[in-house]
């Protein structure tokens, strides 16, 4: 752990040093397309962005860019040229404004967004698999899907050690294993053991680190809000998950919500309520939505 920075440094540093890495992760994301490089569109749910780093592709989240171009107020105009194009007023948000991203070219808020190489998703949502259509039909790439089973019917266990997990586990196992024979024919590149391991130690700090803010968030007053400092955070932990960066800011975070609770110092407002939030936010009107909460007191602690 690093030496603690004096307290005007550290407290809110989480949130500045998480914006500086969006927009660093944006601007590789732009340099990519203007050089025509490669890359790999996944969704948050199940990214398998450990595998994807391990051959060097730069990740692309097409859920993020959509909410994106909510947060900065131009969803309209993205969402209106993927209508005009043909697609129903009644068809997820998030699917039309990454269609627009596409019928411009890549043309986005925060940058160019490259074209896929590949996409993989899982079966978590239906509309994941349609949306990646989209891109096959519009670019010709791959697509991977993996299928994740499902409870099959009552009274099956899901645990280790029983034989419909262990079933289920190498049915996932198979298909991994497909998903690099995949990367190495698009990429050029053989299957790195050595560095997947390295990747694997950085996404586990990660995950180790985001369980303990959130343990350190029971402090009362809670020390972030989970809606709207938490978007920083989740952004980061997507994008950069399984980086060295991506663990070591995570390891700072900690260090700061550590010395907030030995400190007692707490959100700004006046905590009555601790609230869970479920779902997606309004994100054009992303700050006034939260006010609704804070604004009786309301804080997320969790999401």
């Amino acid at each position: 752990m690093a030496t603690r920075d004096s307290t005007p440094e550290l407290v809110g540093r989480g949130n500045r040093e998480g914006a500086a890495l969006f927009r660093e992760w944006f601007a590789e994301l732009d340099e990519t397309a203007r050089n025509g490089g490669q890359s790999a569109y996944v969704f948050v749910m199940g990214s398998i962005n450990e595998i994807l780093k391990t051959f060097d592709l730069p990740v692309v989240f097409p859920e993020i860019n959509s909410l994106q171009t909510a947060v900065r107020r131009v969803a309209h105009e993205y969402l209106e040229e993927a209508e005009d194009y043909g697609y129903s007023p009644d068809i997820c948000g998030y699917v039309k404004a990454d269609v627009g991203t596409q019928l411009r070219g890549g043309e986005h808020p925060m940058g160019r967004i490259p074209k896929p190489t590949l996409s993989v998703l899982t079966n978590a949502c239906n509309t994941y698999i349609k949306w990646a259509e989209i891109w096959e039909r519009m670019y010709g790439m791959h697509n991977f899907t993996i299928d994740i089973p499902g409870t099959r019917q009552a009274g099956g266990q899901t645990w280790r050690g029983d034989s419909d997990f262990e079933a289920d586990r190498k049915y996932v196992e198979v298909q991994l294993g497909e998903l690099i024979t995949l990367c190495e024919e698009v990429t050029g590149k053989k299957f790195d053991i050595d560095k997947f391991r390295e990747v694997l130690t950085h996404a586990n700090t990660m995950s180790r680190s985001w369980k303990r803010i959130l343990e350190l968030n029971r402090a009362k007053p809670s020390l972030f809000n989970a809606l709207t400092d938490g978007t920083i955070f989740l952004g980061v932990a997507n994008g950069f998950r399984g980086t060295e960066a991506g663990a070591r800011y995570f390891e700072r975070l900690v260090e700061e919500m550590e010395y907030k609770a030995a400190n007692g110092i707490g959100q700004s407002i006046e905590e009555q309520y601790r609230l869970v939030f479920l779902g997606v936010p309004c994100y054009p009107i992303f700050r006034r939505f939260n006010e609704l909460f804070t604004d009786w007191g309301g804080s997320f602690v969790n999401s």
